[in-house]
């Protein structure tokens, strides 16, 4: 009867110990299932969740658009959707690492290199500009602050250049030449869009430093915080894989957009700078949340006052975020962002249609739905 009891016993020590190492085993499996799916694409640069609820979002919403480009969709810090459709150019198809370039999106980052000489104490931005370039016109009344808002009163047609150079004299002499200035208007601080104000403020930055503006964008972003896939647009770099930009009629004739050396300098600071999406939102998210200027000064720089453009950025109040968009030489790009920096929408399109709003007016959509949620 002992024996019985004893054999008994043994019986339900191995049945405890088969469980115990299953239960083990199962945990295992069940920790590395659970792990959070995030990859560290090098060349992408930011973090990529594999398994997220938002996948694809972005093709649902993009698809009927016929979309050519990359989208990203950010929670977090990290890219929890992306989508790519389309040709970058005729050897390659649009990837999360192809470069754009971000036309007027240029405007925030040369807002943060303006700050970052007021940081340095190189100036500052009630300053006139008549302390820089005294030859402009209204230089005795403008502020930084004044082209850093397009609230100067100043305005300038569009001009046309040929070749293939143009220096920063050259550009400035062209633009002291040609700029119109409204007295009145800088006094009521009327606004109004005109890119001339950030090529001034370009022009200022390479007479306080000694630089080129190429020179301080790279050494502020691109070197600092590692960018993989950012280059200016008359820079010949093969190592980077830029899309060619189309303007798209009857969606249907494509026509590629070639502008000729003079004219992509002549953007100085405020259209140049081919970038992909996951470059172009580590830089932004890393100006609006104070790495690279500090918190009071990043806040400072951007947040809305009573202007509702301030340093390249508009706000949406309803939800909350800053937002900018970018058109030319057949590209369309936009970006909208959290104040922080943590959440984004950033699309980046290598087609323009003529006559057509669809892709913004979704991106728009989308970024209500997005970055309003609770």
């Amino acid at each position: 009867m002992k024996f019985l009891n004893f054999k008994k016993y043994i019986i339900i020590f191995f049945f405890i110990l088969i469980c115990s190492v299953g239960a083990v085993i199962f945990k295992n499996r069940t920790t590395q299932t659970i792990k959070p799916t995030i990859s560290s694409n090098t060349r992408v640069g930011i973090p990529v969740v594999k398994k997220s609820k938002y996948k694809g979002v972005l093709k649902k919403k993009f698809k009927r658009v016929r979309f050519s480009g990359t989208a990203i969709l950010i929670k977090n810090n990290k890219i929890v959707d992306s989508y790519t459709s389309d040709w970058a150019n005729i050897n390659s198809k649009n990837t999360l690492s192809t470069s754009y370039e971000i036309d007027s999106l240029q405007k925030v980052l040369t807002a943060g290199l303006v700050m970052m000489q007021v940081n340095k104490g190189t100036m500052k931005l009630t300053d006139k500009v008549n302390k820089f370039i005294p030859e402009l016109p209204g230089a005795k009344d403008i502020t930084i602050r004044d082209l850093l808002d397009m609230s100067s009163g100043l305005t300038l047609k569009k001009m046309s250049f040929s070749g293939d150079d143009l220096s920063s004299a050259e550009l400035l002499d062209d633009v002291v030449d040609n700029v119109k200035y409204d007295p009145i208007a800088r006094k009521n601080k009327k606004w109004s869009y005109q890119p001339v104000n950030f090529v001034i403020l370009s022009e200022i930055l390479e007479e306080i430093t000694g630089e080129s503006y190429k020179q301080l964008f790279n050494q502020t972003y691109i070197k600092k915080l590692g960018l993989k896939q950012t280059k200016f647009a008359y820079e010949n770099n093969e190592r980077i894989n830029c899309a060619s930009g189309y303007m798209v009629k009857n969606d249907s004739e494509k026509v590629e957009q070639k502008p000729n050396g003079a004219t992509i300098h002549s953007e100085l600071g405020t259209g140049q700078v081919y970038m992909s999406a996951p470059d172009y939102y580590k830089v932004l998210s890393n100006l609006l949340n104070g790495k690279i200027l500090g918190k009071n000064n990043a806040t400072k720089l951007y947040l809305p006052g009573k202007a509702k453009y301030q340093a390249g950025l508009y706000t949406s109040n309803k939800p909350f975020y800053r937002f900018a968009n970018g058109y030319g030489y057949g590209f369309e790009d936009h970006v909208r962002i959290s104040q922080d920096g943590k959440e984004a929408v950033v699309v980046f399109s290598n087609q323009k249609r003529i006559g057509r709003n669809d892709l913004k007016m979704k991106v728009d959509q989308l970024s209500n739905e997005f970055l309003g949620e609770k």
